[in-house]
């Protein structure tokens, strides 16, 4: 969850401009963090598949909006969701082994998990998911997954770190422009 608040140097500053209209401070910074928020989100989304390789749809799909109001100056990005399927990557299945890539310019990356002396190879099943046996003998299989679409949107080195300057400066756009706005 990201949360974009304000902070009281900020109101007072606001309040300043705004001493002349009268009490009309809730109403713009709500107005300004529902739209950072909003721009906050395509940014998010857009960082995030210049660094994976998932489809924007699922982005989309797990980043809601809950916008604030004049009583609750506070807006968040939430995601939820859970660890996405290897088959919403580029993956690959020859008989070597299975490959995929996640973070985008890595290439493909081969699936091996090597318990003790001998690695074991992952493969594509019967409904399209990819496998990997925990070991030499007939053991159970386990599906593959990747992160999450929350731990990638939140990933500080490759996404919201990234982004967080540029977040906070269209927030101060945008109550410099709510604040035009009123004043006229």
């Amino acid at each position: 969850m990201i949360k974009i608040e304000i902070n009281q140097r900020e109101l007072n500053r606001i309040d300043q401009k705004l001493a002349q209209i009268g009490k009309k401070t809730p109403v713009v910074v709500s107005r300004a963090l529902n739209k950072t928020a909003v721009s906050a989100r395509v940014r998010l989304k857009n960082r995030a598949q210049a660094a994976y390789t998932v489809k924007s749809g699922k982005f989309n799909k797990y980043m809601e909006i809950r916008k604030a109001n004049t009583g609750s100056l506070c807006a968040e990005i939430r995601s939820q969701g859970s660890p996405l399927n290897l088959t919403n990557f580029k993956a690959t299945t020859p008989k070597s082994g299975a490959k995929a890539q996640i973070v985008a310019g890595g290439g493909l990356k081969v699936l091996i998990y090597s318990a003790g002396s001998s690695p074991i190879k992952a493969f594509r099943g019967p409904n399209g998911l990819i496998f990997q046996r925990r070991g030499k003998k007939r053991k159970p299989i386990k599906k593959l997954f990747s992160n999450s679409i929350p731990v990638m949107i939140g990933s500080e080195e490759r996404v919201y770190g990234v982004e967080k300057d540029n977040i906070q400066s269209d927030l101060n756009k945008y109550v410099s422009q709510q604040i035009a706005i009123l004043i006229k």
